[in-house]
């Protein structure tokens, strides 16, 4: 529910543990931006966060090129955040993946960018995974059993007005064989929903890397999914 945070009725306070929740790790940039507040705002909001609770919720940091400062939520942090929207589960934190998540975000603060917050809808890892299980429950009977037997976790979902695709962000770090694996899975999990939901794009680091997963995925049997695959930046939704 990242999109949904700036216009809800929590307190200021919440919709900041909030929004660093849903996005994982956040720039303070995009922060801003997903809020609409300002850099006064903002400091204000994380001085009462601090100040608030005995133990600290949140963390900030500066990415690894020292360019931009991010925030993390703590797992005291996770653990409010659960409390806060009635979530099971255990809490994890986010400090080995601020690569990953800050990429991922990265695809959603494009898309806004250039077009804007209406009819948008994001989905983060764990949103992506119960709306992928709630669509093959409904679209096969499947048990629950069968179902997490053959469960595939997207990084991500996008729904614009334009249309809906499952998002991943490739680090170039998976060999082809875990590669040829992933697209299997997609294949399994996907097939059986309505075309409409049987897009997938998958955002990588360099062109080299986005021909090696293109020529993969052409070997892979013939099936009834879109695969569309893209340079971190170049990346394109229904267009």
């Amino acid at each position: 529910m990242i999109l949904e945070w700036r216009d809800s009725e929590f307190p200021p306070e919440q919709k900041l543990l909030g929004v660093v929740y849903d996005a994982g790790v956040i720039l303070r940039t995009d922060l801003l931006f997903l809020l609409n507040w300002t850099h006064d705002m903002l400091k204000k909001y994380v001085y009462r966060v601090r100040n608030a609770h005995a133990e600290a919720l949140l963390r900030g940091g500066w990415t690894l090129n020292r360019s931009s400062y991010a925030y993390v939520l703590t797992e005291a942090g996770v653990r409010y955040v659960h409390q806060m929207l009635g979530i099971d589960g255990k809490p994890v934190t986010m400090d080995a993946l601020w690569s990953h998540a800050l990429g991922l975000n990265a695809i959603l603060m494009r898309y806004l960018r250039k077009h804007g917050f209406d009819g948008v809808r994001w989905f983060n890892t764990r949103e992506a995974t119960d709306e992928l299980w709630f669509l093959r429950k409904l679209a096969t009977g499947a048990t629950d059993a069968d179902l997490r037997a053959s469960s595939i976790r997207p990084d991500a979902a996008l729904r614009t007005p334009q249309g809906f695709w499952w998002v991943e962000f490739d680090n170039a770090t998976e060999t082809s064989r875990q590669l040829w694996r992933k697209y299997q899975m997609y294949i399994t999990n996907l097939s059986d929903l309505d075309e409409s939901f049987r897009h997938v794009v998958w955002v990588t680091k360099n062109e080299a890397r986005q021909r090696s997963m293109e020529m993969i995925w052409t070997q892979m049997p013939e099936n009834h999914l879109h695969m569309d695959f893209f340079v971190e930046g170049k990346e394109t939704f229904g267009e």
